[in-house]
């Protein structure tokens, strides 16, 4: 079963060894902490667990804005890919959500992250606009 903890002292560095040869569209753990660490007054890392075993990371805003949560930075290290990881970790998140009272979630992903958009899209996303910093990417939306 997959579940979501925060990153803390104690699984700090098991997060820092999550493998991921490719990191295109998300960095690696360096960089989702350092950017974590920037965003830390609203929030926060989470380490995503298969049972006892991290298996990725993701960023929870835990503040909201008028019940919109946001995510960023979700990844699943190279060894557990193509498996329903992700999906299984969209679930969790979507939970962790909707027990602060969540009306809706939405994210930032790369146009070309097809994998990405995918799930995002089996787990009830949908497209929301371009992202005006940057005509790459576009919001995703899941609306309660």
């Amino acid at each position: 079963m997959v579940s979501l903890k925060p990153v803390t002292k104690e699984n700090f560095y098991a997060c820092l060894e999550l493998e991921r040869e490719e990191w295109f569209f998300v960095g690696d753990a360096y960089a989702v902490l350092a950017d974590a660490y920037l965003y830390r007054e609203t929030s926060l890392a989470y380490a995503i667990y298969l049972d006892k075993d991290i298996i990725g990371m993701v960023i929870l805003d835990e503040k909201g804005t008028k019940g919109v949560y946001e995510f960023t930075d979700l990844f699943i290290a190279d060894n557990y890919k193509g498996k329903g990881h992700a999906a299984e970790a969209m679930r969790a998140i979507l939970d962790h959500f909707m027990k602060k009272g969540a009306k809706a979630v939405r994210m930032q992903v790369n146009k070309e992250n097809a994998i990405a958009i995918h799930v995002y899209q089996k787990c009830g996303f949908e497209e929301d606009g371009t992202v005006s910093w940057n005509e790459e990417f576009l919001f995703m939306r899941k609306k309660w």
